[in-house]
């Protein structure tokens, strides 16, 4: 998500969110932290989305709960993905949807903007030219150059050409640095075509391929292979029935109605004519592919003989769920078909050439790599700084920094930004206090001491009892625990001899007691959580 200044209004260029670590325990999404933008939502004139992702479109509806009557941009398919989302938060009503068509402009406040087509793992992807007085702020999106997209609509180099011959040229640009490391090209989805075929052309029984379901030219490739071999195709996953029937309705995805069956006859087909396209490719937990993989999907059940093929890249912090996921398919007896392994995807994001080829192309004076790790903005400058662009024009930006674009560019200052949490309903309620407790209770668990004693003596009448979570097993450390509750009544009769009551008083005794016996036999810190109840 980024902020656009000009002449005291603001346009904001996407507005995505990201997912959990797994040192995020029970956090759902990731969403921007919205303060900067809340402070000045009197001076926001429009969004602008580059293209379709979560990561660019899915904190929206979560932004507009907070502004009204806010005028989206976006290509068709953009908005047919993200008028889903807004209707299911019930926002849909408090922005207004633009269509932004590629090769075209348009103006909203002081803002003069063009739209520029580049090829994605995702229809509908543009760059965002915007005029400032010093010359065009170019935002690529994410983007690849394909030179023989499935679509033939490749990413428009002549456009791009256009915009750094104007009179001003190109002042700052702001490009994709996802793949900075990877040297060369990356592959064309073409390349994907032929390698799905031959999986599905050999395949004996059925065939399950998991892919993101905004990736709908892999999917126009799966059911391209499945019907050249006179297989049907079933859809399984909300999102993928989702993705798929918005694409078929702006005539992005050709599957004719005959060749598509309900999840619920598969069972009932011949599984070497079935090839069931879901979701999953991450081993998200409750996803189609997961529950295949743990044998505990209701249509579909794996066996010896199926094929199932991970058509998708690992996002990083995913790796172990995929890994888990994989083993256990492997287990079912499936054939498993996964990168690196297999060339069974095509990333969408430009390779080191692509990334030079469009810093040539632009000749940008200025230049900001964004999208990606700290490492990837690192290669991109270089790659920068080898085409020709002076060291002191490329910076290097970290999340809430202001940049000033004059004749000059120069990062002078920062804005509130960070990252709000999503647990269930609620929403910037969990902070890092709240994490850094769930971790502890996830690392050494928790033991509870339930006392009762007398209010006005501080005499013990009912307990201790000593009851844990996560910490040690009680049939096997039952030793521990009961030297814990001898501990812990020897505690309560040395304060009640010296007349302590005070109930936080007590609860310190016990944790301090417990908290040096533990570490002493275990080595390990829970929590403790004494109750104390007065009589």
């Amino acid at each position: 998500m980024a902020c656009v200044e000009l002449e005291g209004r603001i346009l904001l260029v996407d507005v995505g969110l990201s997912f959990p670590h797994a040192d995020m325990p029970g956090i759902d999404l990731v969403l921007p932290d919205f303060e900067y933008v809340r402070q000045n939502a009197d001076r926001v004139e429009a969004a602008v989305l580059t293209h379709g992702h979560e990561d660019h479109i899915g904190a929206l509806p979560y932004l507009l709960r907070e502004l009204e009557g806010l005028p989206v941009y976006g290509t068709a398919f953009t908005l047919a993905l993200l008028q889903g989302k807004l209707e299911e938060h019930e926002v849909s009503d408090r922005c207004e949807l633009r269509l932004a068509t590629p090769g075209e402009g348009a103006s909203v406040g002081p803002f003069s903007m063009r739209f520029l087509r580049v090829t994605h793992s995702i229809p509908d992807g543009m760059a965002v030219a915007i005029d400032s007085p010093f010359g065009t702020i170019l935002h690529t999106g994410d983007f690849k150059i394909d030179q023989t997209p499935l679509d033939g609509r490749p990413t428009d180099l002549h456009g791009l050409a256009e915009e750094a011959s104007a009179p001003k040229g190109v002042h700052l640009l702001l490009s994709d640095s996802t793949n900075a490391e990877e040297a060369g090209y990356t592959s064309s989805e073409r390349s994907v075509g032929p390698v799905l075929h031959r999986i599905i052309e050999n395949a004996p029984q059925i065939v399950v391929v998991a892919c993101f379901s905004s990736h709908i030219h892999r999917i126009q490739q799966v059911v391209a292979a499945a019907r050249a071999n006179e297989r049907v195709v079933a859809f399984l996953g909300r999102s993928m029935h989702n993705s798929v029937g918005a694409a078929r309705r702006l005539g992005l995805l050709n599957v004719p109605d005959a060749d598509v069956v309900p999840i619920e006859e598969v069972e009932r087909l011949d599984p070497g004519r079935v090839v069931v396209i879901c979701t999953g490719s991450q081993g998200e937990p409750y996803s189609a592919l997961s529950l295949m993989a743990a044998r505990e999907h209701k249509w579909v059940k794996l066996k010896e003989g199926d094929a199932v093929v991970l058509s998708s890249s690992l996002i990083p912090g995913n790796e172990p769920a995929i890994h888990r996921v994989v083993d256990a398919l492997y287990r079912s007896g499936a054939d498993v078909y996964h990168m690196p392994s297999d060339a069974v995807h095509a990333s969408g994001h430009a390779a080191q050439e692509e990334l030079r080829l469009m810093l040539s192309l632009v000749r940008p004076r200025w230049f900001v790599p964004i999208h990606g790790e700290r490492r990837h903005l690192q290669h991109h400058a270089r790659l920068a700084v080898e085409v020709g662009i002076p060291s002191d024009h490329v910076m290097i930006c970290e999340d809430g920094d202001v940049v000033e674009v004059g004749e000059r560019c120069r990062v002078a200052g920062r804005v509130p930004a960070g990252m709000t949490f999503v647990d269930g309903l609620g929403i910037g309620d969990v902070g890092g206090e709240v994490l850094r407790d769930r971790r502890k209770l996830a690392g050494d668990g928790v033991v509870v001491v339930v006392v009762t004693v007398d209010s006005h003596s501080g005499e013990v009448v009912a307990g201790p009892d000593v009851v844990n979570r996560g910490f040690v097993y009680d049939e096997t450390s039952g030793d521990i625990l009961e030297e814990a509750r001898k501990r812990v009544m020897l505690s309560l009769e040395d304060s009640a001899k010296a007349r302590v009551t005070d109930p936080s008083a007590l609860q310190q005794n016990v944790r301090r007691v417990l908290g040096k016996y533990f570490y002493e036999v275990t080595q390990r810190k829970p929590v403790i959580l004494p109750v104390i109840m007065e009589v």
